[in-house]
């Protein structure tokens, strides 16, 4: 059998005594978001009407971000961007936290 590169190497595994720092803080624009109030379940007025969200915020690109949600008035189902001036809020709470 043929030795590679790879053999006798340390593994993948952590060291003892080596610990990873978890941080309570939103690591996507879409987290922020859902702290924000954003998040499935909650309701929101966005562009003078009353929704009912049904999906969490789904991200296009770095400025636009729409959220799934269901008009009460009309009983229809809607997707919705998120103002933009909500997107750029949520991004600066990211970088701050």
């Amino acid at each position: 059998m043929r030795s590679t590169q790879f053999d006798d190497h340390s593994s993948f595994e952590q060291e003892p005594g080596e610990e990873h720092i978890v941080r309570n803080q939103p690591h996507t624009l879409c987290e922020a978001l859902k702290r924000l109030g954003y998040a499935q379940g909650n309701q929101a007025i966005l562009y003078g009407e009353v929704f009912s969200l049904v999906s969490d915020p789904i991200s296009i690109s770095e400025n636009l971000v729409f959220v799934d949600a269901v008009d009460l008035e009309s009983d229809q189902v809607k997707r919705v961007r998120i103002p933009p001036t909500v997107v750029q809020m949520a991004r600066a709470k990211r970088r701050a936290a």
